[in-house]
């Protein structure tokens, strides 16, 4: 793989982060102030705005919805924008500890408790969807621990906003760096520690292999990290989503994937590509169930 290539299928990790602190710390003032009603209101107006004017994530968003949609129109696209910003902000409110603002549906919460029981170490496999700080909001309140391996390059601003609401939050969160893959020995640790390894696995990292499978319709590239890390570590994975239904209802789940992952030498690629599918197809069934709650505004589907 050419460093280009490499770079245009990271692009999203070089796309500018939007918005700036003071206004994360508007939209917390006016929580104090309003509510959550309030801040809905506000980001009704931001979502109006960014539609009107982010042409790259306009674009990728009408893209997206029209695999989901015969037709696809600007108030969709508003909505599909407005509903990224309330689970962004939403993601405050779990790191603070504010779960009781939210209704919460869970399925498949026993096998969290399993894993915390037998103090048996896994990964848990999400996506853009939603929001997974939901998930461990409620497994923090439940004394399970999740950690959280995480790109930051382009979400400083509102990850040091959740750091300091939440001064707990770094201890948990495991960054990737392609320069010091030392991070990959960390996972190791909690693994082993009976700890539990968040991944999200609809986004390729800078220079991270790839295999290609059938999502919405058409192929597009997936990172296959997380499942050799899976047969590295001899771990089981999770599969793991928190969906947002508005106003303030979440519903979370959790299902088996995989209990344990085997990378035979001769066919490691058919391997790697079959759980990659079998990953998409399960994206694609939550993403179907709410399809205003995936957030990858970039060109997923690309050549």
């Amino acid at each position: 793989m050419t460093q280009e290539v490499a770079r245009k299928e990271a692009e999203w990790l070089e796309r500018p982060e939007r918005g700036t602190a003071f206004g994360l710390k508007l939209l917390i003032f006016t929580m104090r102030v309003l509510g959550r009603g309030g801040v809905r209101i506000v980001l009704a107006v931001v979502a109006f705005y960014y539609a009107l004017f982010a042409r790259a994530a306009n674009r990728a968003s009408r893209e997206y919805l029209a695999r989901l949609y015969p037709r696809v129109t600007f108030w969709m696209v508003v909505r599909h924008i407005r509903t990224f910003g309330e689970a962004a902000f939403d993601r405050m409110l779990f790191a603070a500890g504010r779960i009781d603002a939210f209704e919460i549906e869970r399925t498949g919460k026993e096998n969290l408790a399993e894993l915390a029981r037998k103090k048996r170490g896994a990964i848990l496999l999400g996506a853009h969807v939603g929001s997974f700080e939901a998930m461990r909001a409620m497994a923090k309140n439940e004394d399970i621990k999740i950690n959280v391996l995480v790109h930051f390059k382009n979400a400083r601003k509102i990850n040091a906003m959740l750091k300091a609401i939440a001064p707990d939050f770094q201890a948990r969160i495991i960054e990737i760096d392609p320069a010091a893959p030392h991070f990959v020995l960390t996972v190791q640790e909690r693994i082993e520690a009976g700890e539990l390894v968040a991944v999200l696995g609809d986004r390729i990292g800078l220079g991270e292999r790839t295999a290609v499978a059938s999502f919405l319709g058409s192929p597009a590239k997936f990172p296959v990290g997380p499942y050799t890390l899976a047969a590295v570590l001899k771990c089981p994975i999770y599969l793991t989503f928190g969906l947002y239904h508005r106003p303030k209802l979440y519903s979370l789940y959790c299902e088996p994937f995989a209990e344990r992952v085997e990378l035979p030498r001769k066919s490691r690629d058919a391997a790697l590509q079959e759980l990659v599918q079998r990953y998409a197809d399960r994206l694609e069934f939550f993403v179907r169930r709410a399809p205003y709650c995936w957030f990858n505004f970039f060109d997923f589907w690309k050549p």
